[in-house]
């Protein structure tokens, strides 16, 4: 809680959910560092709610291009907040600490912009948040000092640098989607109506204690995180009734199971971790801020990953429909207290630490074969995968006790350990001995490849 003035009064608030209204300056015209400060802070929770909104619709779209846009673009939003978060550290005034959460009413606003009717009313929706967003931008630029406030100038250039190319990817989505008539033009009528009230009544209700929200067009929302994530028909799904029991790592389906290249339809299979990763951004609420930053940039680098592989295969002259993938976990409030953290901690914990062996043996076995570019992009693989390790360690046990299971790093690690070793039916009285031995561990919770052949 702290005091605060408006119009020569004091009154007191709770500066983790202030609604911060933007336009209170208490020096008159110009802005003082405190006034700044409050501008940035609405501007970071805005990033951080559009970051939410474009992660929680991955799922919602069969495209597999354009899930892989959509995690780019959430990413790009935090570095915005990084930048902004940086600047506010630096100004007087509320700051941002473990327990700073989105004020109510841009939560609850962007909350409802989420729920689009479907694909090309999230576009829009987007579309029409994004551009006010810009615009207070721009209002923040003209009302500020270029020389005193100097350096919140060049925090908002970090912004600036993505303002093309996100709206951009709004409008050649819409006019895509209205090219091929896979647009209901009245429905995208109605949800637009709604959204243009939405956001004005959400901007203004920074100046009001009750908000008078405006109910929805009468049509089924399709996002965000769906029960069941949309596949893309490209990439045709493992289903061990059809295809046999089996770990995709070394499945005989994969045309290049019996080589080194096998790694790289690893590489290519992981948009499946990333959209997982999705559910999980969207779905837990209340974690500290450096939580979501770190998520984000988690899963972009699953999507790079998936995009590098792809991309190579292509090159060798494979399809995608060539190969089988696995299918995304859905992560819901129903299955929330195991599934959101023992996915989380399973990826960190065993399958990216485990992979390092296999990665380092087909890095050697690629150049040994003269194959540069797969060589190169196993080396990038890794040096992210060392980061997502760090976060792993860093809010493995966090997201434990957020759901109300406290646990230490080192308890969640070895549970998550243990559990995995149990469920492939090694005996109980070897589980603690390859607990101690990680690199045993890893030999029976993952698969060889092979690595004398290309």
């Amino acid at each position: 809680m702290g005091l605060q003035q408006q119009n020569g009064e004091e009154f007191e608030v709770d500066i983790d959910r202030t609604e911060l209204p933007d336009d209170i300056s208490v020096g008159g015209k110009q802005l003082r560092p405190v006034d700044t400060n409050r501008r940035l802070m609405t501007l970071f929770w805005l990033e951080f709610e559009l970051s939410r909104m474009t992660m929680g619709w991955v799922p919602c779209f069969p495209d597999w291009d354009i899930k892989g846009e959509l995690m780019r673009m959430s990413y790009l939003h935090t570095l915005h907040m990084k930048a902004i978060k940086e600047r506010i550290q630096e100004l007087p005034g509320p700051g941002l600490n473990d327990r700073s959460r989105t004020p109510a009413v841009i939560q609850d606003g962007f909350e409802a912009l989420s729920l689009a009717t479907g694909l090309a009313e999230f576009a829009q929706g987007y579309a029409l948040i994004l551009t006010a967003v810009y615009s207070f931008y721009d209002k923040l630029r003209l009302d500020m000092d270029p020389i005193l406030d100097a350096p919140s100038f060049h925090t908002l250039r970090i912004a600036e640098i993505d303002r093309s190319e996100l709206l951009n990817w709004t409008k050649s989505y819409i006019l895509h989607a209205k090219a091929e008539e896979q647009i209901d033009l009245d429905r995208l009528d109605r949800w637009e109506d709604y959204c243009k009230k939405m956001i004005a009544i959400m901007l203004m209700g920074a100046h009001s204690k009750e908000v008078a929200w405006i109910a929805p067009p009468n049509d089924a929302a399709l996002g965000p995180v769906p029960t069941v994530a949309a596949p893309d028909k490209r990439f045709p799904l493992f289903d061990p009734a059809i295809h046999g029991e089996g770990n995709l790592l070394r499945h005989p389906s994969s045309p290049v199971n019996d080589s080194v290249k096998q790694m790289v339809f690893i590489n290519a299979s992981e948009m499946t971790s990333a959209e997982s990763l999705a559910y999980l951004y969207y779905g837990v609420q209340g974690m500290p801020i450096e939580f979501y930053l770190d998520v984000a940039r988690h899963t972009w680098d699953e999507a790079r990953h998936s995009q590098m592989g792809v991309r190579r295969l292509r090159q060798w002259g494979y399809d995608t429909e060539q190969f089988l993938w696995a299918g995304t976990q859905s992560l819901t409030q129903d299955n929330l207290d195991s599934i959101f953290p023992e996915f989380y901690a399973g990826l960190t914990m065993i399958a990216e630490p485990c992979s390092f062996f296999k990665k380092r043996k087909s890095i050697d076995a690629f150049w040994k074969f003269g194959d540069v570019e797969s060589a190169i992009q196993s080396e990038f693989d890794i040096a992210d995968e060392r980061l997502h390790v760090d976060f792993g360690q860093k809010w493995g046990a966090k997201l434990f006790e957020h759901i109300n299971d406290f646990q230490t790093a080192q308890s969640v690690q070895e549970k998550v350990r243990a559990r995995r070793l149990q469920n492939i039916g090694i005996p109980d009285e070897e589980i603690g001995h390859l607990l101690k031995h990680f690199p045993e561990m890893c030999g029976f919770t993952t698969k060889e490849l092979v690595y004398d052949k290309y």
